[in-house]
């Protein structure tokens, strides 16, 4: 018979409710005297992943992510339902007598042997959710293994008396993984998962893999760095886009509360109720700790927008709420800004691809005019240009940041002749201070010629907490190459704080 119908606004037959019961089978993360029970949110959770098209007869999603708080349980999740793919009833096998669906596992008649893969990016990484799957086979004296017929490794696990069937971890030699018949996919931390690291060819292969075993894949994740064209961006992209059979399931921290928004200044109270939204019934998760750790000096803001409160606010808002918007930014533009060259400091830098210098320098007005001067993907080219640009301005001395990797280029540059400053982090903090108020007012202080590589900077830009309230620019939560923005701030920094060389340069050729 066919399905029984809606019995609620909106509800759709699955085969979650009968794995709830399966999965119960396996002992309990917290106690593994107990079964395995998750809470109401990941239930539903697990509901939906499983909902079945009944016109179709076939799962409503062909792969999905979850993109929740670090702490929140993902891979305790992801580590059952890997089992299940092996083992358990996961594939629809039409409807009982009351209408309801049915399961049956991989291997049965017209069905492959299961073959399921858990992915990531390096050895160490496949343990977030294969530990767990071990874990949960093990435990107990492997009771959940025998009840199941599975002979659980360290590093593979088999069915008994079905050759063939097997659950594995595997890292990202994506080219070794081509063509083999998958039936279930789990693509771990995918927010990791880039072209650089081989991660974006991985998900690929994989999810072609199980595409033709009439398989589904799965993604756990953080929140991504904008920008850093991860797996999990594009993942969330292709939901915002409307891809047909992608399931979605994040929830993310409100960015207010009771009107307040949610910062580093906010109160320890308005910081626990965003995160009790964030973690929802993870009763395990401390949200006194978690807020501790937030507060700890050592701790990156942005660092903890993605993990705690799962943030990611997508390049319109970026654009438009950063420390200096760019219609603020965009204001400050005039084609005929320029600098007195005795007023002149230069900054260099070095970003994810090249070498930048910047300046900055009062105008004949009295205003800060700030832009880019020289830029070179090589080391010996940028030092040539910059010392030839040093000699035109009449300007010796030029301003690296300490404890960064610009700070490599001080050699090259002192024995070209020029004076190396490096400018020390609290320092580099009183300069991004001195450029938000330059841009800031009635009659901001600031001037540029509406330089397209500052403006895009701003655009990839974040900032991190320093010392007492203080903030600066964060080259590592950036959503790319920020040096042009990096540089300007420091000549700006410095213009009113060190004393420099307005000789000319005739002595050297």
């Amino acid at each position: 018979m066919p399905w029984r119908g809606p019995e609620s606004d909106g509800e759709l037959p699955s085969l979650g409710w009968q794995l709830l019961d399966w999965f119960e089978q396996l002992p309990s993360p917290r106690d593994p005297s107990q079964s395995l029970r998750f809470t109401d949110e990941q239930a539903l959770q697990l509901v939906e992943w499983f909902t079945i098209d009944p016109q179709r007869e076939r799962f409503a999603h062909r792969r999905g992510y979850s993109r929740r708080s670090k702490g929140w349980g993902k891979s305790p999740v992801e580590a059952a339902k890997v089992i299940a793919e092996l083992s358990g009833p996961v594939r629809f096998d039409g409807w009982d007598a009351n209408g309801e669906p049915v399961g049956r596992p991989w291997g049965g008649p017209g069905d492959p042997q299961p073959w399921v893969q858990v992915g990531a990016v390096s050895e160490d990484q496949t343990d977030n959710t294969w530990s767990v799957v071990y874990y949960l086979l093990t435990e107990n004296d492997g009771s959940a293994a025998d009840a199941l017929g599975i002979d659980a490794g360290l590093t593979r696990c088999f069915l008994r008396n079905r050759p063939g069937a097997k659950l594995e971890p595997v890292t990202a030699s994506a080219g070794s993984r081509e063509g083999q018949p998958i039936t279930y996919a789990c693509l771990d931390e995918t927010h990791l998962w880039t072209p650089r690291n081989g991660g974006v060819k991985l998900a690929a292969t994989m999810r072609r893999n199980v595409a033709k075993m009439n398989g589904r894949s799965y993604e756990t994740t953080n929140s991504f760095v904008r920008g850093s064209k991860s797996v999990a961006e594009d993942s969330f992209k292709a939901v915002q886009m409307g891809a047909a059979g992608v399931f979605a399931d994040e929830v993310e921290a409100p960015t207010e509360i009771d009107g307040v928004g949610i910062g580093l200044e906010s109160t320890d109270d308005h910081l626990r109720r965003a995160l009790k939204v964030a973690y929802g019934d993870s009763w395990w998760a401390d949200i006194d700790r978690i807020v501790s750790d937030i507060r700890d000096p050592d701790s990156d803001w942005d660092e903890s927008c993605r993990f705690f409160f799962n943030w990611n606010r997508d390049e319109t808002e970026a654009r438009t709420d950063g420390p200096i918007p760019l219609t603020v930014w965009d204001s400050l533009e005039r084609a005929t800004s320029t600098f007195v060259p005795s007023s002149a400091r230069i900054a260099a830098d070095f970003g994810d691809l090249w070498y930048e210098a910047g300046v900055a320098g009062e105008t004949p007005s009295g205003k800060h005019h700030v832009g880019t001067l020289v830029a070179n993907t090589d080391r010996s080219t940028f030092v040539t240009g910059l010392v030839d640009a040093c000699k035109t301005i009449g300007v010796s001395e030029v301003v690296l940041p300490k404890g960064s990797p610009g700070e490599a280029l001080a050699p090259d540059l002192e024995r070209a002749g020029l004076t190396v400053y490096l400018m020390p982090p609290h320092e580099q903090a009183q300069a991004f201070r001195a450029l938000l108020d330059a841009t800031k007012g009635d009659a901001p202080m600031l001037r540029h010629r509406g330089d397209l590589k500052i403006r895009k900077a701003l655009e990839l830009a974040a900032v991190k907490p320093w010392g007492d309230g203080g903030q600066m620019w964060s080259r590592r939560s950036a959503s790319g190459d920020i040096s042009p923005l990096t540089t300007i701030t420091m000549a700006l920094g410095r213009l009113s704080s060190a004393p420099v060389s307005s000789e000319p340069w005739f002595a050297f050729s």
